[in-house]
């Protein structure tokens, strides 16, 4: 999972890029440009969990008898290892 997103976050950020270097914009402001649309999907994905959907970890471990609680911890930490993996990968690529 974390591997696929930093993947999708990455070329995400290429396509962005080099559009915004054919629109005429400098690299670094093209760089930010393209940051930011890399990580609005992930952002909006963090703002749906646990409201619109239960993400599958989750469920899982709320079904095999472990406290809501701690599935909910559980699946923030995941969360947040793909929201910071897929940054990561964008900067990496960026730079």
């Amino acid at each position: 999972m974390i591997f696929a997103n930093t993947m999708n976050s990455a070329s995400i950020a290429a396509k962005r890029y080099h559009a915004e270097l054919g629109a005429g914009y400098e690299l670094i402001e093209a760089r930010q440009h393209a940051f930011q649309a890399t990580m609005n999907p992930l952002i909006n994905s963090l703002l749906a969990v646990g409201l619109v959907s239960l993400p599958g970890m989750m469920t899982g471990q709320v079904l095999s008898g472990v406290s809501p609680l701690i599935a909910a911890r559980y699946q923030i930490l995941v969360m947040c290892m793909l929201f910071s993996a897929s940054g990561i990968g964008a900067v990496c690529f960026l730079y």
